[in-house]
């Protein structure tokens, strides 16, 4: 009798436990589901990445039900107004909010997507078959004006405390239109078609890494590896990938040359010019040496990455990176011979005074693509560059080096640092006296022997 108690009571338990279970699933997925759809009557903020970093370039607006009262007339630009409340550092350090009107330079129909409806003609009332009088679509995209020197629109502020690039705590939008009863004020979410389409990756140490996979058509692909410059270090992937226009090594225009290559980013979470437990140490004078703290646990993010994915062609593995990240990409080079196929230091920040003729000479066995800019007030290239590239040539010939030295750093917004010539780099812009394409050329190079890795 007491088994039978027993029994029954064991059943009515474990019912008990799995209807609490199912109860918690269901409030899970609710709340999940709640987080992740979009919030009536709000917008969302489209953030693209430009040659000087991000910038909100569009708006969708989810206007409900007040959809159906816009008319095609009522998609002048100049019927929007958008004002922007927000943050930036002044000067002295002090953080400073500001409000700011941004003009809106193009309205259209969309999806809930943000794309745009080619054909959005108002249908007729007096059409029987088409008495629907609103207009096709759901929402509306807003194009805003951007530029390099407008704080209003950067998602990204410079925090001089950490020395990088965060995304703001004020960002928010207020949009109005004659046909809207009250002002949008309400965010959905901001999004970056271009950088979410990496994946953000385990990497098992403390650096943090992006990744992105070309499709898999059953042949072997390179690897790209990208290393961030020092304001776009901490521990979200995303900083990495639009501080800097990384969300070009995707696009078709360099991938093209490839034939399709992966691309994996790692970040780590102060500066790659570090030794010891201080910002830029490896630079003062009794530094015992000039190899990143990081140097390990980069090559084991791109090993394991490698491991993952069987489709990478291991003699076609490519390293680059700017300032910063230049440095880094001549310390990996020197630290992991054999194992890359091609390099592309762009501003690099590593010393011609650190390298020895040994260490010319090796470098001498990688081809190498150097980029930056006369004007450069923050990696001067007379001390680290033009030196290292003439010595390459003296010890080694020419066959593995070339070079991109530009007079500034310019495209059609205007001139930016000197220090800034990635952006070169990610324009597909480097092209040598003999009409050489800095990535058609890297595409081509291949270690001859895998055994050397």
């Amino acid at each position: 009798m007491l088994q039978i108690i027993l029994s029954v009571g064991f059943c009515v338990l474990m019912l008990g436990v799995m209807f609490a279970v199912r109860i918690w699933q269901k409030k899970s997925i609710k709340k999940i589901y709640d987080e992740l759809k979009e919030k009536d009557y709000s917008y969302t903020v489209l953030i693209e990445g430009c040659d000087w970093g991000p910038a909100a370039r569009r708006i969708i607006l989810a206007p409900g039900g007040r959809f159906e009262d816009f008319y095609p007339e009522d998609f002048d630009p100049k019927k929007f107004s958008v004002t922007v409340s927000t943050e930036r550092y002044l000067q002295d350090g002090k953080l400073e909010y500001f409000t700011k009107q941004v003009e809106v330079t193009g309205a259209c129909p969309c999806d809930i997507d943000g794309n745009p409806l080619a054909d959005f003609d108002k249908v007729s009332g007096d059409d029987e078959e088409n008495s629907d009088d609103g207009v096709n679509g759901s929402h509306i995209l807003l194009t805003l004006e951007y530029s390099p020197v407008m704080d209003e629109t950067n998602p990204f502020l410079y925090n001089p405390a950490t020395q990088h690039n965060e995304w703001k705590n004020k960002f928010d939008f207020k949009i109005e239109h004659p046909k809207l009863p009250e002002p949008i004020t309400e965010c959905s979410d901001w999004y970056s078609k271009e950088a979410q389409q990496f994946d953000v990756i385990k990497t098992g140490n403390e650096l943090t890494a992006a990744s992105w996979c070309p499709p898999s058509d059953g042949k072997k692909h390179p690897l790209i590896v990208w290393l961030h410059g020092a304001g776009e270090g901490g521990t979200d992937p995303m900083i990495a990938l639009l501080g800097n226009k990384v969300t070009a090594l995707i696009g078709h225009e360099i991938q093209e040359y490839f034939g399709g290559a992966y691309v994996l980013c790692p970040q780590n979470p102060t500066v790659w010019m570090q030794q010891g437990d201080k910002y830029y140490d490896i630079l003062e004078e009794n530094s015992p040496t000039h190899v990143s703290k990081y140097t390990h646990s980069c090559k084991k993010i791109i090993d394991s990455f490698i491991s993952k994915h069987a489709d990478i062609d291991r003699n076609r593995i490519y390293i680059g990176g700017c300032s910063n990240g230049g440095y880094m990409t001549v310390n990996m080079l020197l630290n992991y011979p054999g194992f890359f196929a091609a390099a592309y230091p762009v501003c690099e920040a590593y010393s011609d005074s650190w390298l020895s003729d040994e260490d010319i000479k090796a470098l001498g066995k990688v081809p190498l693509w150097f980029v930056a800019a006369k004007n450069d007030d923050t990696v001067d290239p007379d001390k680290h560059m033009i030196p290292t590239v003439r010595r390459c040539l003296e010890l080694n010939g020419g066959a593995n080096i070339r070079m991109s030295l530009f007079d500034d750093v310019h495209n059609s917004f205007g001139s930016y640092y000197g220090h800034w010539s990635w952006i070169y780099l990610f324009n597909n812009e480097c092209v040598s006296e003999d009409d050489e394409v800095l990535w058609e050329w890297i595409s081509e190079k291949e270690l001859i022997e895998a055994s050397s890795k």
